[in-house]
């Protein structure tokens, strides 16, 4: 069989096989990735037995191709994907106010476990390992593996800055981590010779900082890009396709740099910065492709993991077996260490961390493809002594087993025990009283379906019944909601994210360009920082505020441009703050714990509505002719959303022919791109 057949069936298989396993374990605990390591190991196991038929027989070929795949492959291949869908999917404002704690454990951290992993290998292990070998050996297995962290934390968090905070210490420590394995390696390969802590430093800083400065070039020709597109869902997914894969391969090979660090970067600017360029419409199925790819990619990966270990990695002595247990007891107290260490300082550093999220810390330091990819390249060196070789292998592959079975299977059991699989109190309290409004909801349409002539003869006490015992989830149920004061912060939290969620909605229509879209999130978010606070927002109303120096740029012609450019960000921020405000007063009451707490948040965001009509107002009597051009431009871009979602409309009811539709809305589509590139220059053209 050919290696190109080779592959396919087993892609094939491995996308059946990860169906199945998902089909069989939902309503489980068990995580996904755990039974698919599982069963990879499993079909390494049994591929080319001597008691096999014989029509098995050339999937047995396939799975012996595929446990040759080249190391470098593993890491070029999934990894920009993996680590480009993770870092996209993150919430960049979380991110950023943790990245001092993300910082914290990605290097001084992965540095400290470094040296004692490398200590305890030398001192604890039985095996004749020089000092290079075992700093190697420390450097290649103390970063957690994004790969297998990420998909774990999909599958079993439901704290989002617990996750952020793994996740990003996972995306991030794999830098440091390849600046330590490959000076090691050097050394034992002769090639480098000692090098001093300056040195060691200089060498970390320029792998960083330019894998960082690839990221933000590759960044800003995607959002150069497809900021000139409209509404191209393929194009402008293609194009972060490239990104992904562009800014790896340059970062390593170009630069010798970290290619994770030069996706990472990437992939935040475009998730944040980046977000208000790509089209409006195309952001839903963006994100929806990226997870399809993350779960296809995920899927091969951990198959192909635990095939790769159970055909390439030998059964060594008993004695190995318990040098495995004991590096595996050590690797874990190693990283509890590591973050009692740093923990008066990560608990003062970002949004702090609490003993409980310490011990999920220590104990979501998984290890997987990243490491077994380093530890494969070791054993494919001849330059090294066999037995050395093995044993590298054999323990990496030991250990990516161990943590991912043990560690990644028993995650779910310790959220449970530490309280951390439910929300806090105070939130829980919070998403009651939404769970009040959806029945509320549901409740009216029960009471217009039962006037429907076609359901005349349903059970409706029995419909009842069902939907009186339904409840979103079990963490949801009431109970103590905990001190007021959480109870305030939590549900001003809570208004305050449907307000940033009210501003994407508004861009996503159209109603909102990139930069006031971007000016009103950021201020938003400034507003979530610490403790939440609905009003006032200085940033926004120093914008507001009419400067002198306006009016004079009119009087210089080649100003107008930047004159109105500052007008149309005036306005564009007062009407979509006008919009989300009300709509946040209409849930002030409704999600509201206690009257009172519902009574000081309208009445903070009347203050609020009041300050900007009279800034509205203000600015309607000083610039009328340019406001009544940006509401023109408004009030025609919502009536071509409707067009559109007409045509939408008349096409699903199978009026119109797709060809039909499609020529329609690219019409529509195409006016509202001819609309949005002329709003400056028609301004331009005001007195």
């Amino acid at each position: 069989m050919s290696n190109g057949l080779a592959i396919l069936l087993f892609t094939v298989f491995a996308l059946l096989s990860g169906a199945l396993l998902r089909f069989l374990l939902h309503g489980s605990r068990v995580p996904y990735s755990v039974a698919l390591l599982l069963l990879g190991l499993a079909l390494g196991a049994v591929a080319q037995q001597p008691w096999l038929p014989s029509w098995a027989g050339e999937f047995g070929q396939s799975i012996e191709h595929v446990a040759g795949i080249e190391p470098q492959l593993i890491l070029f291949l999934f990894l920009p994907a993996l680590i480009f869908e993770s870092a996209f999917a993150m919430e960049v404002h979380l991110f950023r106010r943790m990245l001092p704690q993300i910082a914290l454990l990605a290097v001084p951290g992965l540095i400290i476990a470094t040296l004692l992993t490398a200590l305890l290998v030398r001192l604890a292990l039985p095996l004749d390992w020089g000092w290079p070998v075992a700093l190697m050996f420390g450097a290649l297995v103390s970063a957690t593996d994004p790969v297998a962290v990420v998909s774990l934390l999909k599958e079993q968090s439901s704290r989002k800055r617990l996750e952020t905070l793994i996740e990003g210490e996972s995306l991030l420590n794999d830098g440091t981590a390849i600046v330590f394995f490959v000076l090691f390696y050097g050394m034992v390969l002769g090639s480098v010779t000692d090098s001093g802590v300056a040195e060691v430093g200089l060498e970390f800083l320029r792998v960083v900082c330019v894998g960082a400065l690839v990221g933000l070039l590759v960044a800003a020709v995607v959002v150069l890009w497809v900021g000139k597109v409209f509404n191209d869902a393929v194009l402008e997914t293609v194009v972060t396709i490239a990104a992904a894969y562009l800014g790896f391969i340059v970062a390593e090979h170009g630069f010798h740099s970290s290619g994770v660090v030069a996706v990472v970067t990437t992939a935040v600017l475009l998730a944040g910065v980046g977000r208000t360029r790509f089209s409006p419409e195309v952001m839903h199925y963006l994100r929806h492709f990226w997870e399809m790819l993350a779960y296809i990619f995920n899927t091969l990966i951990f198959l192909l993991v635990g095939i790769i270990i159970a055909r390439l990695v030998a059964l060594p002595s008993l004695g190995m077996w318990l040098s495995l247990l004991l590096l595996y007891i050590g690797v874990n107290l190693i990283r509890g260490t590591t973050i009692a260490l740093l923990s008066p300082l990560l608990a003062r550093l970002g949004i702090g961390l609490t003993r409980d999220k310490a011990i999920v810390l220590t104990w979501g330091g998984l290890r997987g493809a990243v490491a077994l990819a380093l530890a494969l390249s070791v054993a494919q060196q001849s330059q090294i002594a066999a037995e050395i070789r093995e044993q590298v292998l054999f323990l990496t592959a030991g250990l990516v087993v161990l943590t991912i079975v043990i560690n990644g299977g028993t995650i779910s059991a310790l959220l449970q025990f530490l309280g951390l699989a439910q929300l806090p109190a105070a939130k829980r309290a919070t998403v009651v009283k939404a769970e009040g409004l959806i029945h509320a909801e549901v409740a009216d349409l029960l009471s217009f379906l039962r006037k429907d002539e076609l359901l005349a003869h349903a059970d409706w006490a029995s419909i009842e019944r069902s939907l009186e015992g339904l409840r979103l989830s079990p963490q949801f149920e009431a109970s103590d909601p905990g001190p007021e004061e959480d109870l305030e912060i939590f549900y001003k939290r809570q208004l305050l994210e449907s307000e940033r969620q009210s501003y994407w909605n508004q861009f996503g229509l159209g109603l909102l360009d990139h930069g006031a879209a971007g000016r009103l999130v950021e201020a938003v978010e400034a507003a979530l920082d610490g403790t939440p606070e609905l009003g006032p927002r200085p940033k926004l109303l120093a914008l507001w505020s009419d400067p002198p120096w306006l009016e004079r740029l009119a009087r210089w012609g080649w100003l107008h441009r930047t004159r109105f450019r500052h007008l149309a960000a005036v306005y564009g921020t007062l009407r979509g703050y006008l919009q989300a405000q009300q709509a946040m007063r209409a849930l002030a009451a409704d999600l509201a714990p206690d009257p009172a707490m519902a009574d000081a948040a309208q009445r903070q965001i009347d203050a609020n509505l009041q300050q900007a009509r009279q800034c509205l107002a203000q600015l309607r009597r000083d610039h009328g002719a340019a406001v009544g051009q940006l509401e023109s431009y408004t009030a025609l871009r919502l009536l071509l959303n409707r067009q559109r979602d007409a045509v939408q409309h008349l096409a699903d009811e199978g009026v119109l022919e797709p060809a039909e539709s499609h020529k329609l809305i690219d019409r529509v589509e195409q006016r509202m791109f001819e609309l949005a590139r002329g709003r400056a220059d028609a301004l331009d053209r005001q007195p």
